[in-house]
């Protein structure tokens, strides 16, 4: 009974033997396996949370609507008369803390945008030594163009998969390097001298250099290779200060009830307050992290 007791256990141990090498094989290849992918995801998180590196600079570009708000009741926004314009430029990404997820972003960026305002109009036609003079309506046209500066804190999340979410809060600073204006006159009555419409009139002289604003934009990151981020946010964009400048030449007409100057017992226009609007930008940003 003794002997039969020990074959027996030298038979079992034997079976579990050739089992465990068997097994032995597909166990050390799923153990690679998954060793591989855990080494994986901890590279490319440590690339795309830039654990190591302050700084990280890119390239940008944002096509954008942009349109104006008047603030006075004597300028009309002209219906929903919004401008295309575009954006490109630089950014950086400064990490001022051990966390990876609090970020001060800025850069700078050549952006165009504007929109439409109408407005009371009168023009006075020197012919022949004769004047005439001629009320209406101006619907203007306005394509500003501004080297901004953004300065935001930029909040984002850890990785979720390959891309990583975030939200910038902070204001623009722009400096306006260009100003132009179109004409589109709606005269009273008919006549030959009547003004045509004008295009692309220069219009410095009228826009203020400065412009302040809040920029809100949303956003998502996505790791390519290495420190190679693409990323893509809908940004919003407030302009707090006047577009236009105190200068008379921006002083407005009272109209009356059918858009057109208001004129006083004499026949002449009456002036009235200092032209106010506030430009806004929606736009589309996109861009790639080095």
């Amino acid at each position: 009974m003794k002997v039969k007791a020990r074959l027996s256990r030298t038979k079992f141990g034997a079976n579990v033997i050739a089992r465990i090498m068997t097994m032995r094989p597909n166990f050390i290849v799923n153990v690679f396996i998954v060793c591989g992918l855990l080494s994986l995801s901890t590279a490319m998180s440590a690339q795309s949370d830039m654990d190591d590196r302050k700084f990280r600079f890119g390239l940008m570009a944002a096509p954008n609507l942009g349109w104006l708000r008047p603030n006075i009741s004597e300028l009309e926004r002209d219906g929903l008369q919004s401008r295309v314009g575009f954006g490109y430029g630089v950014m950086m990404d400064y990490k001022f803390s051990d966390s990876p997820n609090y970020l001060l972003t800025t850069g700078f960026n050549v952006t165009s945008g504007g929109g439409g305002l109408s407005e009371p109009w009168q023009t006075v036609v020197e012919e022949s030594d004769t004047s005439f003079t001629f009320n209406g309506a101006n619907s203007r046209t306005y394509r500003m163009q501004y080297l901004t500066v953004p300065i935001l804190l930029k909040m984002r999340t850890g990785d979720i998969g390959y891309m990583s979410y975030f939200g910038a809060i902070g204001f623009d600073l722009g400096f306006r390097t260009r100003a132009r204006v179109d004409n589109d006159y709606t005269w009273l009555g008919g006549s030959a001298l009547q003004p045509a419409d004008e295009n692309d009139l220069e219009a410095k002289n009228e826009i203020n250099f400065l412009r302040l604003g809040l920029n809100v934009t949303l956003g998502a990151e996505c790791n390519l290779t290495g420190n190679t981020n693409v990323y893509a946010g809908i940004g919003f964009h407030n302009a707090f200060t006047n577009m236009f400048n105190g200068k008379d030449i921006n002083r407005v007409l009272k109209p009356a009830s059918n858009g057109s100057p208001e004129l006083d017992a004499s026949g002449n226009v009456i002036e009235s307050q200092l032209k106010r609007a506030n430009p806004f930008l929606l736009s589309l940003d996109v861009g790639v992290f080095f």
